[in-house]
């Protein structure tokens, strides 16, 4: 991202950028948006005009104008004026020079990045859980057309990528990558009834906000850290060492000295996997320093001078978190900022005509497990949902298993009896395969 700053103000026009959906990743983009010299909001498609203009507004108080046709919007775009739309397809064909996919419904996602490739215009996606079904087909066909299809940038997955290719470049030999999170196994049962007093949020919070329970629920369920671990996967290469990773709660000094193979007393099979650390103990205490919203990678130093440089901070500070026997090293970041960072992916989509990190290739798929006993006839009602639960799983692993992917399961209909905790496969659902994520992904060979 060197030089982007410069680039960008240097231009004779802005970047003009269209987002889709207004909640809050979208809300939170176009806020910060609004300071940047070089980029321009020049439109938000929501089927909730209200509060696409109420995101519009956001840091800036020129006027805002509705568009109720393809024609309409069109125009509002090629003469720089803003515009709200409920259509999507009607901005996205339009004169934007990158569309931001932030609504995080995957069916709506998948055919928002589709629609955009074909116009040849860049794609920044913010919403993931597309990513895990048709992430590796997206960049295929971005790549046929020569345009960028991104991860977004402030998101944990962009965020791990990037620290995976800095250790990569500096050599050092990435022995795991992933996030903090403060996840405990026993939440893997819980609803979307009681999810926001359980994730915390104070009833005076609550009186003024409008915060979504089953998405919410997947944070603590499991399903949200299985779709972004697995978004790293298929872009680096990494999958995970067990089905549903390893997970362990531990402090952060702990983490060199487990996050390396078992024969060198660590936890791991393999090297190379993506994983997560708990910041949460399951009588629900914390650990006494941890990064319950940051990524990590855990390298493996090359030689014995290189151990000495990071355990004893030569360059300054207290020295890097190194393993017991100085072999392993921590590097992570502590924090993560949706939304407000992702200008970087866009910015480095328009200028440099590179993502922030891309699907690549298919090593990890996000499958379902059941939250209770599933009965012939239950409709399955999602990630975050009451029925089942995500994990992320190799991908050899779930095709030699039929197992689905999770978010075909949406609306599916549960042909034969589920045990508690058991992978849902083909033969156990009705899927719709008239959806788009299932023909876009069938229409790539299923990979």
């Amino acid at each position: 991202m060197f030089g982007l700053p410069d680039r960008l103000a240097a231009r004779s026009e802005p970047v003009r950028v269209g987002v889709i959906g207004a909640g809050t990743f979208g809300q939170q983009f176009v806020g910060q948006v609004a300071g940047i010299e070089g980029l321009r909001i020049a439109g938000i498609a929501d089927l909730d005009l209200e509060r696409a203009t109420d995101a519009l507004s956001i840091g800036n108080a020129n006027p805002i104008e509705r568009a109720e046709s393809s024609s309409a919007v069109a125009e509002a775009v090629e003469a720089g004026r803003r515009v709200v739309t409920d259509d999507a397809t009607a901005l996205i064909e339009s004169d934007v020079d990158v569309v931001l996919e932030a609504t995080g419904i995957p069916e709506a996602g998948a055919r928002h990045a589709y629609e955009a490739i074909l116009n040849d215009t860049d794609v920044v996606m913010a919403s993931v859980e597309a990513d895990t079904v048709v992430g590796p087909t997206l960049a295929r066909f971005a790549e046929a057309a020569d345009v960028v299809y991104a991860h977004a940038y402030g998101d944990q997955p962009a965020l791990t990528i990037e620290m995976v290719e800095w250790a990569r470049t500096a050599g050092f030999e990435v022995i795991a990558a992933g996030q903090g999170r403060d996840f405990r196994e026993q939440d893997r049962y819980g609803t979307p009834e009681d999810a926001l007093e359980r994730f915390g949020f104070t009833e005076e919070y609550l009186a003024d906000a409008d915060p979504n329970p089953k998405l919410y629920n997947s944070f603590m369920d499991g399903t949200k850290l299985a779709v972004e671990s697995c978004a790293v996967a298929n872009a680096v290469g990494f999958p995970p060492d067990t089905l549903g990773m390893h997970t362990p709660t531990a402090e952060i000094e702990e983490i060199p000295d487990l996050f390396r193979p078992s024969e060198s007393g660590g936890i791991l099979e393999d090297t190379g996997i993506v994983d997560v650390v708990s910041t949460v103990y399951p009588d629900g205490s914390t650990t006494e320093i941890g990064f319950p919203f940051g990524i990590f990678v855990v390298v493996r130093a090359p030689n014995e001078r290189v151990r000495q440089h990071l355990h004893l901070g030569i360059g300054g500070g207290d020295g890097v978190i190194t393993s017991s026997d100085g072999e392993y090293a921590l590097f992570y970041r502590p924090y993560h900022l949706p939304g407000v960072e992702t200008a970087i992916s866009v910015a480095n989509a328009a200028v440099y005509d590179q993502p922030t990190g891309t699907a690549c290739d298919r090593v990890a798929e996000v499958v379902a497990a059941a939250k209770r006993d599933l009965d012939p006839g239950e409709e399955i009602d999602g990630g975050g949902g009451e029925t089942v639960y995500g994990l992320v799983e190799r991908a050899e692993a779930a095709a030699a298993d039929d197992h689905v992917p999770l978010e075909l399961l949406d609306g599916a209909e549960v042909r034969r009896p589920v045990e508690e905790d058991e992978v849902l496969s083909i033969e156990d659902v009705e899927l719709d395969r008239d959806s788009f994520l299932y023909t876009l992904r069938d229409l790539d060979g299923g990979r």
